[in-house]
């Protein structure tokens, strides 16, 4: 029998432990040492809760393989019985857990970061991990097991099913036929960004029946070419571009783990993930239960009212959502950052899901992806605004918060909702500088609401104001 991993003094700074996930950057804050403490802590953690095996795996960044190594003898130190699926998207990690009776789950990835991050994300208990978590998590980094016996580690492959599985659960959300899709061969360019669905969503894509156009479909371990992230728009040209050029019915962008999308349509154009919401509520979700972050435009909660349903507000987070969409059994959840929930999915995502669903409801409806989406519309609304910060984000937050008028929350940072529009401030975690977002009814209106939010921080308003003209 192996023996217990003694396990070294190593102390992981605190700057890697973020509200929802572990993140740093390899070789400077996050190590295989620092791996394989997490591992045992993670362990204990599951030993307290529901105990039961863990479903592990990893995304294909160069430092992944030694991290996930080091991450599977701390598990097995700990006593956990390890199922390790290797290199394969974080989807596929949630899909094995829920296929397995598996209640915890653990990924290593720095979801959409640059290459020279790495990190992991974790369920423990059927749990989303949120900053409770993640400081309990912390907190056992130093304790010893709580489980006598040393685990084990078993390979396990669950890859053609997923696959399968993927394809016949969009199909049923979109009360669709998976035939469908082979009658009607759409065209989609699949820009896997150098990460872990590049062979997955081709393959995927093109046994349901599309004609699959690859852009960035082999991986690139150090994302050496651009940061695998679809929010950010620049990182979106060249796919809006190919789509124009192969006369695509639409394209889609698959993140470094696979679980957030992007979505263009056939004349290039960004969909925001606000309006795809509001098309899957319309086409999908009579009576929806939606969850959705604070940051996300106004239409996507007023397309569920208008469907008869109900909405709840979260904090930015894939934990925060995911946790409210699991309590709540909510139908659909859409972060501004391009994660999509599903209840049909346990409450996860999965941007090949998404893909596949867009082409459900252009082939089943016979309307382009802009025909979907034209009738939502687009208010007007600012990106983030990232304004440095001189003096204490805390003292600078609650003047505005005071001061501000509307009405206020303080789920994260402060929102004020006013008659004409809202307005949005949040720190930084990790730069000296607050984040703010404003939309309103009509485009003249938006310095009006900045106005009114930032009149207590003279400074601030100056700035902004001069980014709105």
């Amino acid at each position: 029998m192996p023996s217990r991993e003694a396990g070294r003094h190593v102390t992981p700074p605190t700057s890697i432990f973020k509200a929802c996930d572990i993140r740093g950057v390899v070789g400077n804050e996050l190590n295989a040492d620092v791996a394989r403490k997490i591992g045992r802590a993670l362990a204990t953690m599951v030993a307290g809760s529901s105990g039961g095996p863990v479903c592990l795996a990893g995304d294909f960044r160069r430092s992944t393989p030694p991290l996930l190594q080091a991450l599977t003898a701390g598990l097995v130190a700990g006593g956990a019985v390890v199922k390790v699926l290797g290199q394969v998207p974080t989807p596929v990690v949630y899909f094995a857990a829920a296929r397995l009776g598996c209640q915890n789950a653990v990924m290593v990835t720095a979801s959409h970061n640059p290459g020279r991050y790495n990190g992991v994300k974790f369920m423990v208990a059927g749990q989303p991990a949120v900053p409770e978590l993640v400081r309990q998590l912390q907190s056992l980094l130093d304790a010893p097991p709580v489980n006598c016996e040393v685990g084990r580690a078993e390979a396990v492959d669950v890859l053609g099913q997923y696959e399968t599985g993927v394809r016949a659960a969009a199909a049923e959300v979109a009360g669709s036929e998976e035939c469908l899709l082979a009658r009607r061969r759409l065209t989609i360019v699949v820009d896997a960004m150098g990460g872990a669905m590049f062979e997955i969503a081709p393959r995927v894509l093109a046994a349901a029946g599309c004609q699959v156009v690859p852009l960035r479909c082999a991986v690139d371990p150090d994302f050496a070419r651009q940061d695998p992230n679809p929010a950010v728009d620049a990182n979106l040209a060249e796919l809006s571009r190919r789509v124009v050029a192969q006369q695509a019915d639409f394209g889609v962008a698959l993140d470094g783990d696979g679980d957030r999308a992007g979505l263009v349509d056939s004349a290039g154009r960004i969909v925001r993930p606000e309006q795809m919401g509001a098309v899957l509520i319309q086409r999908c979700f009579p009576r929806p239960v939606l969850v959705y972050d604070l940051k996300c435009s106004s239409i996507l909660a007023r397309a569920a009212r208008d469907a008869g349903g109900s909405s709840l507000m979260q904090p930015s987070g894939h934990g925060f959502l995911k946790t409210a969409m699991i309590r709540l059994q909510a139908d659909l959840g859409v972060e501004v950052s391009g994660h999509y929930f599903f209840r049909a999915l346990g409450g996860g995502d999965d941007a090949l899901f998404v893909a596949l669903l867009t082409a459900h409801l252009i082939a089943r409806d016979g309307l382009s992806l802009a025909e979907l989406v034209e009738p939502i519309g687009w208010p007007a609304i600012t990106p983030d605004l990232r304004i440095p910060l001189a003096g204490d984000a805390a003292a600078i937050l609650e003047q505005i918060a005071t001061h501000c008028g509307g009405e206020v929350s303080r789920m994260d940072g402060v929102r004020t909702q006013y008659d004409d529009g809202w307005a949005l401030a949040r720190p930084s975690i990790t730069e000296p500088l607050i984040t703010l977002r404003f939309e309103a009814h009509e485009r003249a209106a938006l310095r009006q609401v900045a106005a009114r939010f930032l009149k207590s921080v003279p400074d601030f308003s100056r700035q902004v104001l001069e980014m709105l003209r």
